[in-house]
Order: C-alpha cells, then sequence, then structure tokens
C-alpha cells in the first residue's frame, strides 16, 4: 500500500511540473537568451518586441511587423514566421538560391529547422524541406 501511494504521489508530480513546463508564460525582452535580442535587433532593425514568452526552455518573440520568432534555450532560432517575408540572411544561402531561381516572386514566409534540414514555406503556400546539404527533399503544396 505504501509503495501505491508513493508511486501515486510521484506520478502527480511529474504531471504537475510537465504541465508548468508546458504552459507558455509572458516574460520581460532583457530575460531573453543574449543571442536571440542580438538576432532581433541584426535583422529586424526597424521593429520593436511587442511580446515574449517563456515555455519550458525555449523563448518566443512577437515584432511590430507581426513577425513571430522561436528560439531554443540558446537563443538559437528554431523556427521564424513573417506574411511580408523574412530577412534572406537568417536563411541558409542554398535555400534563398532555390527559392529565387525556382520561384523568383514568392517570399519565404516561414522557414522552421527540422532535425537534419530545414522547412520553409513560400507566399504561395508551397511547402518545401531541405536536407543539410541543401538538396530538396519534399515538396508539398
Amino acid at each position: 500500500m505504501r509503495k501505491l501511494v508513493l508511486a501515486l504521489l510521484t506520478i502527480v508530480v511529474l504531471v504537475g511540473t510537465v504541465k508548468a513546463q508546458s504552459k507558455k508564460r509572458t516574460i520581460d525582452p532583457e530575460n531573453m537568451p543574449k543571442a536571440a535580442i542580438q538576432t532581433i535587433e541584426k535583422h529586424w532593425p526597424s521593429c520593436a518586441i511587442i511580446n515574449t514568452y517563456i515555455k519550458g526552455k525555449e523563448y518566443e518573440a512577437l515584432l511590430t511587423d507581426g513577425t513571430i520568432i522561436q528560439f531554443d534555450s540558446k537563443g538559437i532560432w528554431k523556427e521564424m514566421k513573417c506574411t511580408d517575408g523574412l530577412p534572406v540572411t537568417l536563411v541558409p544561402v542554398y535555400i534563398t538560391r532555390y527559392i529565387v531561381n525556382r520561384y523568383p516572386k514568392q517570399l519565404i514566409i516561414d522557414c522552421e529547422k527540422m532535425k537534419g534540414g530545414y522547412e520553409v514555406t513560400l507566399t504561395n503556400g508551397l511547402e518545401i524541406q531541405f536536407d543539410l546539404k541543401g538538396n530538396v527533399t519534399h515538396v508539398d503544396d
């Protein structure tokens, strides 16, 4: 009986910890990792940060132009979304070249780092996955 109570108590504590980490909460921008703030200042110099959030060990920033950037615990971007197009200086060069050559009238509005590569979404809704060598691995319209 004692083991059962201890096991149940352990489960309750674990569930509570997971729930607490899964909630997104607002933080002050200066509490984000320095690298995240530097990325925003460098690539979005005319934008201000409206809101910043933390969820577990990940951060999210919402900018005045509607851009949403998700960062890991070190302040390295994981995903960026902007309906006006993302700064090509943040997107790997091989992706930018591919898009400019194949879809010259399209902008990258979403770029996500994935295990083994990237996935981008263009203004026309086309989703393209790339491996780390620059090869297209999947196209989904």
